[in-house]
């Protein structure tokens, strides 16, 4: 085992480390559950404002913060060459650029040090200021977030959790993963807090239900707190975040949290685009949409089926199943009888949902009432794919397609052209993002790199 504040090797039941002289610390620390937990009681609590701010707007359109190009987009596929296992050989860097994330090689100190730096201010925005203890949070909820997409991945990105972040290095090489996690936790505070003083400037004002929704916060946490076995909701915290980070601290990032993502929402949902501004925007992109099989004529259609495979069938030469004449006529049997039943009883679109959820083998859509969104051209396999796109398909038709998964009662629900459709959402997108932009260039953010504190949480005991 190593020393959390200076690297150094400590011997088995060390009560002070021989580099540094620090005391040893030997609580248990938080099981990953209960890390999860902490998160979650954001997350869970923020639903309504997640479907708030998402609907209507495309994926991607929430508040970002400007990440370090080193991290990918999405999950890496990871090449079968490569060894489970890659870990830096980087030791804690030199002090580097006062004005960055580089100015301290480490940020870590000791817990009663953290402790008598918690009330400083680090960062402001506006007349909104961010403390050591508030950083905490912004810094391991974004660690604890990063793992939630990447833990199956941790290794191959070169990050091995069970050591010291400062003494790794981050896939661009010259930062470490702890300053990664602290430009990602400035850029989400600023981020919020440019939008929480925007609105207050507004004259927003939160809605009765997300207030109380806050007020409850501390109460919540006490009862998560003694149900876990602390004594209180400040050591469930700080086991998470560490020990400069508080209730106090933690109520204030909800806070934040709400003001910026409810004035967000509002903000968003008053865009309206005109069919007009759709067209120019795509004529505008047109050469990059054409380059990705999208033109004027492309369509995509939405579809209910019910898949009704044969049964029986013999193991031909490639392994396959093979059904013979009679298997299949008894499999378009049982589909025409369901087609039967439908066209017997209440054409809507509901009832063939709920015939679907009854008879249908496909596991991929039965569950949702057998439906399929935004087909394209080359997506199903053809005989489908030949109905869906006929063009005198009109919504409400019905009819059987044998394919070889068997039969499908289709039933046409209707279409759209995928250029307008995907030029509505980038351009939606773009605006949305522009509400965040003009929030950050309005209310610029000041660092003072040199007063930063972090603690120190150890995930080697973690579960």
């Amino acid at each position: 085992m190593k020393c959390k504040y200076c690297n150094a090797e400590l011997e088995a039941g060390a009560v002070t480390c021989p580099g540094c002289g620090a005391e040893v610390e030997s609580k248990q620390k938080l099981s990953g559950g209960k890390i999860a937990l902490l998160v979650i009681l954001s997350v869970v609590a923020l639903a309504v404002i997640v479907a708030l701010v998402m609907g209507g707007l495309n994926e991607g359109s929430v508040v970002k913060p400007t990440n370090n190009p080193s991290v990918p987009a999405a999950n890496p596929t990871v090449p079968s060459d490569v060894p489970e296992t890659i870990l830096p050989v980087a030791t804690i860097p030199a002090d580097g650029n006062p004005d960055d994330v580089t100015c301290k090689g480490s940020y870590t100190v000791t817990d009663e040090a953290l402790a008598a730096e918690a009330d400083k201010v680090i960062a402001t925005v506006g007349n909104l200021s961010l403390r050591n203890a508030d950083l905490q949070i912004y810094y391991w909820m974004g660690f604890y977030n990063f793992l939630e997409s990447y833990s199956s991945y941790a290794a191959y990105l070169g990050m091995d959790v069970t050591s010291p972040l400062d003494t790794q290095l981050s896939l661009d090489g010259s930062w470490t993963w702890q300053q990664y996690f602290l430009d990602g936790a400035l850029n989400d505070w600023h981020s919020y807090a440019a939008l929480a003083a925007k609105a207050e400037a507004d004259g927003f004002e939160m809605e009765a239900s997300y207030r109380d929704e806050l007020a409850s916060v501390p109460s919540s946490m006490l009862e998560s707190a003694l149900s876990m076995g602390f004594a209180d909701a400040n050591e469930m915290i700080q086991a998470d975040f560490g020990p400069g980070a508080n209730l106090e601290s933690y109520v204030e990032f909800m806070r934040t949290y709400y003001t910026a993502m409810l004035y967000y929402g509002q903000q968003t949902e008053q865009i309206v685009l005109t069919e007009d501004q759709v067209a120019a925007y795509f004529n505008e992109h047109r050469a990059d949409y054409e380059a990705n099989g999208l033109t004027e004529e492309t369509r995509l259609v939405d579809v209910r089926h019910i898949l009704l495979q044969p049964t029986g069938g013999t193991a031909g030469e490639n392994g396959q199943t093979v059904y013979s004449e009679e298997e299949w006529e008894a499999c378009r049997a049982a589909a025409q009888a369901v087609l039967d039943e439908y066209l017997a009883g209440e054409l809507t679109e509901d009832r063939f949902a709920a015939l679907a959820g009854q008879y249908s083998t496909d596991p991929g859509s039965k569950d949702n009432g057998g439906l399929y969104t935004d087909v394209y051209v080359g997506q199903m396999v053809e005989p489908f794919e030949d109905w869906c796109f006929d063009e005198t398909r009109a919504t409400g038709d019905t009819g059987l397609v044998k394919t070889s998964y068997g039969y499908h009662v289709m039933y046409y629900v209707d279409s759209s052209l995928a250029w307008y459709d995907t030029a509505w959402n980038d351009l939606m997108g773009e605006m949305a993002d522009q509400v965040v932009y003009d929030a950050l260039e309005e209310y610029p953010m000041t660092v003072d790199y040199a007063s930063i504190a972090l603690g120190f949480v150890d995930f080697s005991s973690q579960n």
